[in-house]
């Protein structure tokens, strides 16, 4: 459920605990390889560990395309389409005319990268049993339901480990964000300019606390409050799930594009959620029509799922987000009754949408989790960076408003951008607001 864009669609505190590097990696520049569609491939060494930059190494995989006018390039812009564990390497590789607008391109080379331990990075998080599972409900109604899912998450944790091996402990986004500054260096750039979108904000802020000099400009779109816990992290994604399925049913009820125009929607897609699909339990339901709702581009396919019961299964958690999420969001649910009374709370604030939202994924799949946590609950500041744009939603349900408000207060003269629509960030939904951030990224 990793909220990252879907390739199809596009045709100065550390926090407690993390350790300080004490020396600097050796780095060397990228060797390019034709790659894609225009596009250049490589990748980039960094430590395994950052407290021990000596020691043993991993890759971080590359891809870029170069301004189309090199005469006015202005430099690089790193683009993370999100997650946590989405990859940026394909969009950059692939894509890259469909996704980025002709006057973003022609400043300045687009470079996306795979995190460590995602995409092509190597090792990469693998993680044998999936991090859910049919048989396994994340809204366990009886305390053995709740003791069998910390069990499976806890199977599910110690099968990423044997087969991840030691990186497991070190795919934070701390670790990610330091190693950004080591791409940075091996593409020969004094500063950089950054595109994070969704959980993109989160490791783009905590760059631009590690490093501030280095940011010439920063858009933090669908941004991610990093103070709140997983109990509001809920209650926020569940409160702005509720209002945005409500808004696809007014579309329902107005557009006869919808497959469910003229009908009952709220009441057929409570039968779903009650008894689940032709293949899809009710977790599954719940969780995928989350995932369609994002992007309004995708409610025709969600309508035509719910008239036709089936479209819904698939939407799982991958395992780099699994093990990724469990880092930098771990679950404070110790008990049933803990459970219990979040189901019952989310319940009451979203009678239609009942609680299926990715926050809710990361509370219950984290429960129990045996890997400490690198880079728990805390803020990310930000101080002596330039200004830094942060973009809200007002309908946003993957990263509500008020998480942009939270963290544009950590960052030193941040400007705060709010539009007005409906979708999981601007950049994806709205035209003017991506055009906003091109603008921003162009003239900061």
């Amino acid at each position: 459920m990793a909220l990252v864009i879907p390739l199809a669609a596009v045709g100065a505190l550390l926090p407690m605990g993390t350790a300080q590097a004490t020396g600097r990696p050796q780095v060397r520049p990228i060797e390019w390889r034709a790659c894609g569609t225009g596009a250049e491939c490589g990748e980039v060494q960094v430590p395994l560990d950052w407290a021990r930059p000596g020691g043993e190494k991993i890759t971080v995989a590359v891809s870029r395309v170069r301004a189309t006018d090199q005469a006015r390039r202005l430099g690089v812009v790193l683009f993370n389409p999100g997650g946590p564990g989405g990859p940026g390497t394909p969009v950059v590789r692939e894509f890259a005319a469909q996704v980025f607008p002709a006057d973003l391109r022609a400043r300045f080379d687009i470079v996306g990268f795979d995190p460590r331990g995602v995409g092509d990075s190597r090792p990469a998080i693998t993680c044998p049993v999936p991090p859910t599972s049919p048989a396994v409900t994340q809204f366990p109604a009886t305390g053995a339901e709740f003791d069998r899912l910390v069990a499976y998450n806890r199977r599910v944790a110690r099968g990423c480990r044997d087969a991840t091996g030691p990186l497991i402990d070190h795919v934070d986004t701390v670790s990610a964000a330091r190693d950004i500054d080591v791409l940075r260096q091996a593409l020969g750039e004094s500063r950089v300019n950054w595109l994070g979108l969704s959980y993109g904000s989160l490791l783009g802020a905590t760059y631009a606390g590690l490093y501030p000099d280095r940011v010439r400009a920063m858009v933090l779109d669908g941004a991610v409050d990093h103070t709140i816990g997983t109990r509001r992290m809920v209650v926020d994604e569940t409160r702005s799930t509720e209002d945005v399925f409500t808004r696809f049913v007014a579309w329902c009820d107005a557009d006869q594009a919808c497959a469910l125009h003229g009908q009952d929607v709220a009441a057929r897609y409570r039968e779903l959620l009650d008894n689940g699909a032709q293949d899809a339990t009710p977790d599954e339901v719940g969780f995928g029509a989350y995932t369609l709702l994002n992007l309004p581009s995708y409610w025709p396919q969600l309508a035509e799922a719910i008239r036709d019961r089936t479209g819904f299964a698939g939407e799982e958690s991958s395992a780099a987000y699994r093990v990724i999420g469990c880092h930098d969001f771990p679950s404070d649910i110790r008990t049933f009754s803990d459970l219990r009374s979040r189901m019952t709370a989310v319940r009451a604030l979203a009678p239609r949408t009942r609680g299926y939202v990715e926050a809710w994924d990361v509370q219950a799949g984290c429960a129990g989790w045996p890997i400490p946590a690198a880079n728990p609950w805390g803020p990310t500041p930000v101080r002596g960076a330039p200004p830094i744009l942060v973009v809200s939603g007002e309908h946003d349900p993957a990263t509500p408003l008020v998480w942009g408000t939270g963290l544009a207060s950590q960052i030193a003269c941040s400007r705060h951008l709010v539009w007005s629509g409906v979708g999981h960030t601007g950049f994806l939904n709205d035209g003017p607001t991506q055009q906003k951030e091109v603008d921003y990224l162009i003239s900061p």
